[in-house]
């Protein structure tokens, strides 16, 4: 593969997904003193604002950014500079223009919608949230555009900064708060300001890259682009619908899972009302919860890979289109494998350490599969739609959402969650192979299965079975606290597996010298 490709992709998929890792690590570090200080109740207003927030940022920016970031890079790649530029700025524009719309109907709304939600005093956080409206579909635009310059990095840097900064406002905003014996309501719109802190600095942060970039491309114009505003945002729009669609399926997925399992479950098990309830909990909110990091980590392979395989499309470059591809297999495999492994074998230690208890190990054993087919099957749909078959990786994930439907019917009432793990693996896997087929009957990409699956499964393996073997070291002997314990082996099996996994892959030649080098971190340990 060449330099440029590598670099383009392989870094931008690192910078990205290490941006992701670490904007949920302290998303999870300040809920922590979060809820100590400002106790059950503001927190319950703090959600109730946020779930209705996401809904309406959902339906104001969902696949717009996407849309905008592969558009541009199709353009600049014919050197079409000044329709680039006026991609920008019409998705800029229409993206606060709906900003602006949805922040007035969430701020005249937010009373109603409080009293929906079941509690009116909810709403002084729900119209202090709103705010965030007016900034944060701008902040999305801004990085579509980054994106679409492979500035995947810059646009990393900005979701840390972002969390950061909402983070330090919110437990700063919340103490101060606390301090003045504030009314809860708004002590909770306090913390959901925050959210708007965060915004209006990552969109500061951005402003100099994209004015930067912009200023570069403009001395490039030779000719205008040739298109209306309203073209340019229906060009926009045909991207965006089927990504936007994409984008429910999960939503979709969850919503099957609460219509099914509890029912299936006081059926078939004869399960109480409140014990079907438990069961439900364990597997949304012990098991489907450790699938967010691999899934997180391939949505940042789909960002870098659909502007980077649309440019080399433009080009007509079939082999930097193919290798673009196969790198993004590579990587998928290189993150999903051995996280499956680490999960499926640190089951019980996990949730004894997450959750006090093993009530969920065997669930979250099974669902550990997910890691890899969720990840295929998320960054195949990429692939797809970056090959121009934007609806072709929607029927395919309706089709494995079917069968996890069908197969949550037929194995819960016998199984219990056990048997939802099943169906929810089996609905990936259904939805990955289609994908997968799909990328190589129409790309007809050469594939290296050894490279891309053989090698990090070897991998995988002897990784597990040293990570097997310190599981039988008694911890629990040596430290009384059981906790304490599970976590030390947690992090210890981790970090050594993490080294394992890494040592034997560069050792058969799952990745090589030149590509370490083009990774950030790991391109310190070559010199």
């Amino acid at each position: 593969m060449s330099s440029t490709a590598k670099k383009g992709l392989v870094a931008g998929a690192f910078s990205l997904a290490l941006a992701g890792m670490i904007s949920k690590v302290l998303g999870i570090v300040y809920i922590v003193p979060l809820q100590n200080m400002a106790h059950d109740y503001v927190m319950a207003l703090y959600q109730h604002a946020y779930a209705i927030y996401v809904i309406i940022l959902t339906v104001t920016t969902a696949g717009i950014p996407l849309a905008i970031s592969k558009l541009i890079a199709e353009r600049n790649a014919m050197r079409d500079y000044a329709a680039a530029d006026q991609i920008y700025r019409v998705g800029a524009r229409y993206m606060t223009l709906a900003g602006v719309v949805m922040w007035a109907i969430m701020f005249a709304l937010g009373g109603v919608i409080a009293l929906i939600v079941g509690n009116y005093a909810a709403s002084t956080a729900i119209r202090a949230l709103s705010f965030a409206l007016l900034v944060v579909p701008l902040l999305a635009a801004m990085r579509g555009y980054l994106q679409g310059h492979q500035e995947m990095g810059v646009s990393g840097s900005s979701q840390v900064l972002e969390q950061l900064v909402r983070s330090l406002a919110i437990l700063g905003g919340v103490y101060a708060f606390k301090q003045m014996n504030a009314p809860d309501n708004w002590t909770a719109a306090v913390a959901t300001f925050s959210g708007v802190l965060g915004a209006a600095v990552s969109v500061f942060y951005l402003a100099r890259h994209v004015v930067r970039i912009r200023r570069a491309n403009k001395a490039k114009i030779t000719k205008p682009s040739g298109m209306s505003n309203k073209q340019i945002f229906r060009k926009i729009a045909v991207v965006a619908l089927p990504i936007s669609l994409s984008s429910l399926v999960l939503p979709l997925s969850q919503n099957v899972d609460n219509l099914t399992i509890t029912n299936m479950l006081m059926w078939g098990m004869n399960l109480s009302q409140h014990a079907a309830d438990s069961e439900f909990g364990i597997f949304t909110a012990r098991a489907l919860r450790l699938i967010a990091m691999p899934l997180s980590l391939a949505t940042a392979i789909g960002l870098s890979l659909m502007p980077a395989i649309t440019q080399a499309i433009a080009e007509k470059n079939t082999q930097l289109r193919n290798e673009r591809v196969l790198m993004s297999y590579r990587l998928t495999s290189f993150f999903s494998f051995p996280v499956a492994a680490g999960i499926l074998l640190l089951a019980g230690p996990i949730d004894i350490t997450l959750f006090k208890d093993t009530a969920g190990s065997d669930t979250i054993a099974m669902v550990s599969l997910m890691a890899i087919f969720s990840s295929f099957e998320l960054v195949t749909a990429y692939i797809l739609q970056a090959l121009g078959h934007m609806y072709l990786p929607i029927r395919y994930m309706f089709a494995g959402l079917i069968l996890k439907t069908v197969l949550n019917l037929a194995l819960v009432p016998f199984y219990g969650i056990f048997g939802a793990a099943i169906a929810s693996v089996l609905g990936y896997l259904l939805s990955s192979i289609l994908n997968f087929r799909s990328v190589q009957k129409i790309g007809k990409v050469p594939l290296a299965f050894n490279d891309i699956f053989g090698k990090p499964v070897l991998a995988s393996v002897l990784m597990g079975i040293v990570v097997w073997i310190i599981t039988k070291i008694p911890f629990d002997v040596i430290i009384s606290n059981e906790r304490i314990a599970n976590l030390i082996l947690v992090i210890l099996c981790g970090g050594i597996g993490a080294v394992v996994f890494f040592a034997v892959m560069v050792a058969i030649k799952g990745i090589t010298r030149e590509e370490i080098k083009r990774i950030p971190v790991l391109n310190r340990l070559i010199r």
